[in-house]
């Protein structure tokens, strides 16, 4: 699995989580938003979760 397949995963778990244990609710128009963002802000992510360099 890529990690950016794997960072997709958690943030629709993320999604899932908020909705089964904190009763929150999430549209599907929203839901496709916010996954589209992730999406697009994968890499830049992924960067900014690397030890930077000395």
């Amino acid at each position: 699995m890529k990690v950016q397949d794997f960072a997709y995963q958690v943030s629709k778990r993320t999604m899932e989580l908020l909705e089964s244990a904190q009763h929150y609710k999430i549209s599907d128009s929203h839901r496709k938003e916010v996954l589209g963002t992730i999406r697009k802000e994968l890499d830049e992510l992924i960067e900014k979760s690397m030890p930077k360099k000395k």
